[in-house]
C-alpha cells in the first residue's frame, strides 16, 4: 500500500491549482469533489497537497484497505439506479453531479 501512496504523492498537479483552491476556500467558497477515482487516491493526493480540509464533500468510489493490506474499491452507485437512460456504470456519478450541482 505504501508503494501506491508514494506514486500518488508524485502525481503532478496542474501549476496554480493548489493556491487557487486555497484562495477560494479562504474566500468562503464551498468546494466539493465529484470524481470517478476512489477515496484512497483522492484523499492521498489532497492530503499530500495540503488541501483536503478545503473541501466540504468528496463524492467518489468508496475504498478501504483489507486485512491483507490490499486496496478494495467499490462502485459509488449500485447498478440499478432507476435511470431512464441506458448509461454505463462509469457514467452514473453524473446523475450525482446533476443533483449535486443543483443544490444551493
Amino acid at each position: 500500500m505504501q508503494e501506491i501512496e508514494q506514486v500518488l504523492k508524485r502525481a503532478p498537479v496542474i501549476p496554480g491549482v493548489v493556491p487557487l483552491i486555497k484562495a477560494a476556500h479562504a474566500l468562503g467558497c464551498d468546494l466539493k469533489i465529484v470524481s470517478d477515482a476512489n477515496l484512497f487516491f483522492v484523499e492521498t493526493i489532497l492530503e499530500h497537497s495540503g488541501i483536503k480540509d478545503c473541501f466540504s464533500e468528496i463524492n467518489t468510489n468508496p475504498s478501504y484497505v483489507d486485512d491483507e493490506g490490499k486496496l478494495r474499491i467499490s462502485t459509488y452507485h449500485d447498478f440499478d439506479h432507476k435511470c431512464n437512460n441506458p448509461c454505463p456504470p462509469r457514467n452514473r456519478k453524473n446523475a450525482s453531479g446533476v443533483s449535486f450541482y443543483g443544490r444551493e
